[in-house]
């Protein structure tokens, strides 16, 4: 029998047919006709051959596809429709389908845009007999075709095809209700039947097109994306026309989120930066940055880490670090096994808040920080918060009150103050030099313009003018006080709560507060999205009970007393400490807030404030040369780093309590002439003594490694257990005594921890082995029985290996960090399973893991990550403990103290050295003084040429100093500055004697510089400190001004010196006026000789043959009025040429011949008038007037000073 004829790709269309959701009754498994006509193609046209025939039936005149074609599409209202026949009968066979031997085919038109083609067999055209069900379907489907709506064209599934005619309809106006897709629609067994069957298919079909048109409208609007492959999510396309890695999605994930921060991210054994990153990185770094698929990229070794983060924090820029969140182990039991590692922004820096480095280099600090010429002064990487409100007034006086907040995250010092200021802002600029902060806190749109200036002057850099390179942090949002209280409220009752809650105390009334634990222990507050603050609402009371050892900004007082340790700062203050609260919470250092002791004001009755001119004039931290710390007061060493940040206070501060002053001079004279059991035990302590206060605080924020806080801890015993507890005096020094019985103070707190850590382990690093307690933390033993379970099962495992390989005594192996290895010769290897996993060989050995080792070790690897995160926990919390006992921090500042005051004894031992002499009037007497550069090495130099001075009210307290250029006058002054400084600094001093009543200030107006960046000019800036000093000058401050008027005219600056110097004098304090007009300090000290003297530096001068003059300096303070300043003197020691000091030399002889005459001349026609006023009779003023210019120039003539 021959098999039927089908019509091409009838079995693919078959394929195609929408499921139905029950069998359509009457119909044989011929399935329906498909209509192709006008389909649009979806592949490249072909030729298709239509299969063989039976030759009792004819072929089809016509039978044609254009499913594959790429011509246009036919229009819907095609009048003459082609159909194509099919018979779905299952007896075909593959010979059906056998091409047979084919006539060329005839072209035709079939009155649509496609090419058709008649296929025919070498029998001729073959056709197909319809049976009575199939004509009557067929006649059914034509009227279907030519009814409203045409032919469906043929697309790449029926699906669309019914889609594509649900949305014409839609789109001709006939309401078509949505269909779910995929809903099956009833089918017709009879011919009447045909209408709902329709209607059922346009439902569905309009349903499909519904959901597709929604589905692909959201994919066809995001632009830049592609598909690859069916069902596949499009990936984002990047620059290079890649699609971005999962790392870099990593990295633009978080990049997002801190567009301002330097970011590193841990791949593997380096840390890569992308992007601009990495071209800052390349450029800063000098490493190589190349493009890598969508980004540039640079890296660095992960060993090298902090060496770079610690150069680019250093030029200004935030850098945070991407890390690895989960090890290999976790990953392989989690759900993201497929998944890169997932990374978090773990760490974030700034030059500020950089506290990473460990406080283990100790002791010799000359060693570890050399102070050698050009060395820098140690920084003290304070962040400073600013604030500031405006107080009225004129634009030429804008007076601002301003409020700081600055803390040493490293040390955890907080210093606060709120101060008026004038429109220069030298109180601002005061603070700010001593303070030396490496970070400033500003509002963005809330400083005033005098404000900004001088901020951006100091932090600019050298581009405007400052030696400075300070970052600067722009704060979008300030709080007001309402808020910024209920903020700090809040962020010290979340840490008072969650203690309680870890504690299980139960408050009551009479409760303290507890102002500590770390942010780990925060509880979820309400925060509003506004401002990413708590609100107020949902601040709840903050009154909490602390530990009793709680020594925190509230601590030991009661509940109504606790809310006052806030409400007592200054508003300003309470918004400046919450910007800084907000800005280290960022960083995790919040804690650096944690206890009351931390806290100081700046300003307060026993210190003295020196100001930032006095402290550049004076070269008190740095000197002029090149801004290094050697000649500075600061050039003394200590023995420990502590003691040397303790030195620099103690010299930035001296003290005004004559009873603290006297304590310390006692202390330092006693530790250099004693040398009892008890002062070596004193000075032993100092030796190999690692940074404890740095340590503690580190300890404090979590951040320190066994190792160091292993060698804190056995510091701290050392301290406690060297004095025994005892109230009897051992030194005759009550500083000294308060300091040894402070010290035993913290022995059973520092034993009681250090016997709870296991040395070796600590020294190891090594978390999970910490501890001599395992029920400690148990979690952390749990962990530990799981991996011995696992071990035990690895042991059991081998014993059957063994009989398995028949070797009795195998052992694992380990090879390249691979644990648990079968290592089987190769001889034996075709006796292993086939299930072991080959992990390496050699030339001799095959290595193996067995299923059930790899099953094993992988819960065992588990296991070691769970312990190894408990084990962090535990640690963390043993660190919290340990902070809790501030007392520790104190008993080391009291290390600190020793220290400075071995330091200080080692100067006072110096030749030349002695013991000031306070007394309560406000004198000044210096016999043989020098300044403490003359011994900087210890050593007195006697080419030196000493000098006495003395204030009093007997000597005068203004002392007017003129000589020539280069004579010392400014040395001078700076000496007797220093030696009121270092004595009360509580220091010996460089002079044979020295009595002093207590100063509250050193005011000093010194040099000659512009201030551009400012807008100022030498004259202007002369005038602007010469201001600030008249401000603040009390009877007790020493006064130092040095030439100054002469930034202007001749008449103008002896005026402007006039008018201070006598402004000066009538306050009656210690002043010293250096000038080089002699008509001003010989007129001063005639009309006020008890307040004013005359003093210069001695020379000799001996005129030459030729009639010039050699003049030599005797460098010696001396009583008496300078005839000249000898400045072309100085020029030739400058080594001006011959010729010119010559014409100079003759033009100064002309000018002063030349004044001379004209003085003569005025007196002349002053005598004349004031006979004429004698003989006339006229007012006795103007008689009294003219004697008095008289008298003033003849004794001009006679002191030649013209």
């Amino acid at each position: 029998m021959t098999p039927k004829a089908q019509p091409s790709l009838h079995s693919f269309f078959k394929r195609k047919t929408p499921p139905l959701s029950s069998p359509i009754k009457g119909i044989d498994n011929d399935g329906p006709i498909i209509d192709l006509t006008g389909s649009p193609p979806a592949k490249k046209p072909k030729t298709l051959p239509s299969p063989q025939e039976d030759t009792t039936k004819s072929s089809l005149t016509q039978s044609t596809s254009s499913y594959f074609s790429k011509s246009a599409r036919q229009p819907f209202n095609s009048s003459t429709p082609i159909p194509i026949w099919a018979s779905t009968s299952t007896s075909a066979t593959l010979e059906t389908y056998r091409l047979p031997k084919a006539n060329v085919p005839l072209f035709t038109q079939s009155g649509t845009a496609f090419d058709v083609y008649t296929v025919t067999t070498e029998a001729g055209p073959s056709t197909i007999a319809r049976s009575s069900e199939q004509q009557r379907r067929h006649e059914a489907w034509q009227d279907r075709v030519l009814s409203n709506g045409g032919i469906i064209r043929r697309r790449r599934s029926l699906a669309l095809d019914e889609a594509a005619a649900a949305e014409l309809r839609r789109g001709m106006g006939v309401d078509t209700p949505d269909v779910e897709s995929g809903t099956n629609s009833p089918a017709a067994e009879e011919l009447e039947e045909a209408d709902l069957e329709d209607e059922s298919r346009r439902k569905a079909a309009e349903g499909v097109g519904s959901n597709l048109a929604a589905k692909y409208a959201s994919k066809i609007s995001e632009g830049g994306r592609t598909c690859k492959g069916k069902g596949k999510k499009k990936e984002e396309i990047g620059p290079s026309g890649q699609t971005y890695t999962p790392l870099e999605k990593q990295f633009m994930e978080v990049k997002e989120k801190n567009q301002d921060v330097l970011l590193l991210m841990e791949v593997g054994y380096k840390y890569k930066f992308h992007g601009e990153d990495a071209k800052i990185a390349a450029k800063e770094l000098g490493i190589v940055a190349f493009p890598s698929r969508n980004f540039y990229v640079a890296s660095i070794p992960t060993h090298r880490l902090h060496i770079h983060v610690k150069k680019l924090i250093s030029l200004g820029y935030k850098v945070g670090v991407i890390s690895q969140t989960e090890t290999a182990a976790l990953k392989k039991a989690g759900d993201n096994r497929n998944a890169p590692f997932t990374r978090e922004l773990t760490h974030l820096f700034t030059a500020a808040t950089y506290v990473e480095d460990p406080s283990l280099p100790s002791s010799s600090t000359l060693l570890d920080d050399p102070i050698m010429p050009g060395s820098a002064p140690p920084p003290t990487n304070a962040l400073v918060a600013i604030v500031e409100q405006g107080m009225g007034g004129m634009s030429y006086d804008e007076r601002v009150k301003i409020a700081i907040v600055s803390v040493v995250p490293g040390t955890g010092e907080v210093v606060w103050d709120e101060f008026d200021d004038s429109q220069v802002r030298s109180e601002l600029e005061t603070r700010l030099t001593h303070l030396q902060p490496a970070e400033l806190l500003l509002p963005k749109d809330k400083l005033s313009k005098a404000t900004e200036k001088v901020l951006r002057h100091y932090a600019g850099g050298t581009s405007y003018g400052s030696a400075n390179t300070i970052r600067t942090e722009m704060i979008e949002q300030i709080l007001p006080y309402d808020q910024a209280f209920d903020y700090l409220t809040q962020f010290y009752s979340v840490k008072t709560s969650a203690r309680l809650r870890k504690t299980g105390k139960k408050q009551n009334g009479n409760d303290h507060i507890d102002l500590t634990l770390s942010d780990d222990e925060d509880q979820e507050i309400d925060v509003d999205v506004s401002n990413g603050h708590p609100k107020s609402d949902d601040i709840t009371n903050w009154i909490d009970t602390p530990d009793k050892d709680g020594n925190d900004l509230a601590a030991g007082l009661d509940s109504s007393d606790a809310v006052l340790a806030l409400v007592d700062f200054p508003k300003q203050v309470v918004v400046a400490l919450s910007v800084a609260v907000q800005y280290m919470k960022t960083f995790g250092l919040q804690n650096a807030f944690k206890h009351r002791s931390s806290f100081a004001k700046f300003i307060n009755r026993a210190h003295m404030l020196l100001s930032s001119n006095t402290l550049v004039n004076l070269e008190i931290y740095r000197n002029q040369d090149d801004g290094s710390i050697y000649g500075s007061l600061l050039w003394r060493d200590c023995k420990t780093r502590m003691g040397r940040r303790l030195l620099r206070e103690w010299i930035g501060r001296p003290l005004l309590d004559i009873s603290a002053l006297r304590a310390r001079t006692d202390a330092i004279e006693e530790i250099m002439e004693t040398n009892t059991y008890y002062m070596e035990k004193l000075r032993s302590l100092l030796v190999n003594m690692p940074d404890l206060v740095k340590g503690l605080t580190r300890i404090q924020y979590g951040k320190a490694t066994p190792t160091e806080m292993a060698t804190i801890l056995v510091a701290l015993v050392r301290i406690g257990s060297e004095f025994k507890p005892t109230q009897e005096p051992i030194f005759k020094s009550s500083l000294l005594n308060t300091i040894l019985h402070t010290l035993p103070t913290i022995q059973q707190a520092a034993k009681t921890f250090l016997e709870s850590v296991n040395l070796k382990a600590a020294r190891e690093n090594d978390e999970g082995n910490l501890w001599n307690d395992p029920d400690k933390y148990p979690e952390i033993q749990d962990a530990k029985d799981c991996i011995s379970i696992c071990e035990s099962e690895l042991d059991q495992h081998l014993k059957e290996i063994r009989r398995l390989v028949k070797r009795p005594t195998m052992n694992y192996v380990t090879v390249a960090g691979i644990e648990y290895l079968v290592e089987v010769p190769l001889r034996d290897a075709k006796s292993v399973p086939a299930k072991w996993v080959k992990i390496s060989a050699t030339k001799s050995v095959n290595r193996y893991h067995t299923p059930e080792v790899l099953r094993i070790n992988k819960e065992r690897e588990q296991h070691k990550e769970t312990m190894n995160a408990v084990s962090k926990e535990a640690f963390k919390a043993f660190q919290s403990d340990i902070s809790d006992h501030h007392e520790l921090v104190v008993v080391s500042k009291q290390i600190a103290v020793i220290d400075c005051l071995m330091s200080l004894a080692q100067v006072a031992a110096a030749s030349g050295y002695c013991k000031p002499k306070f007394v309560k009037e406000p004198e000044l007497r210096i016999r043989s003084g020098r300044h403490p550069m003359a011994s900087i090495n210890g050593i007195y130099n006697e080419a030196y040429v000493p000098f006495d001075i003395d204030f009093s009210e007997r000597d005068g307290t203004s002392k007017v100093i003129t000589g020539p250029n280069m004579a010392g006058k400014s040395s001078c002054v700076r000496a007797v500055a220093l030696v009121v400084c270092m004595a009360q600094i509580g220091s010996y001093v460089p002079a044979s004697s020295v009595t002093l009543g207590v100063h509250d200030a050193v005011q000093t107006r010194m040099g000659a510089s512009d201030d551009i960046g400012r807008g100022k000019s030498t004259f202007m800036v002369e005038l602007s400190e010469t201001s600030d000093i008249l401000r603040t000058i009390t009877p007790r401050t020493l006064v130092i001004l040095d030439e100054l008027g002469r930034g202007t005219s001749t008449y103008d600056g002896v005026a402007i010196a006039y008018a201070t110097l006598a402004h000066v004098a009538g306050t009656g304090c210690n002043t010293l006026f250096v000038t080089h007009y002699p008509m001003v300090a010989e007129q001063l000290a005639r009309e006020k000789p008890y307040q004013i003297s005359n003093w210069h530096m001695a020379f000799d001068e001996i005129k030459l043959p030729d009639g010039s003059a050699e003049i030599t300096f005797l460098y010696k303070l001396t009583h008496g009025l300078a005839e000249a300043s000898f400045g072309v003197w100085c020029a030739r020691l400058a080594g001006l040429p011959k010729s010119l000091l010559d014409t100079a030399q003759l033009r100064a002889d002309y000018l002063k011949h030349e004044t001379k005459l004209r003085l003569l001349n005025s007196l002349t026609k002053r005598t004349g008038k004031l006979f004429k006023d004698l003989r006339s009779g006229e007012l006795q003023v103007e008689v009294l007037k003219n004697v008095r210019m008289l008298d003033r120039g003849l004794k001009m003539i006679e002191n030649r000073q013209i």
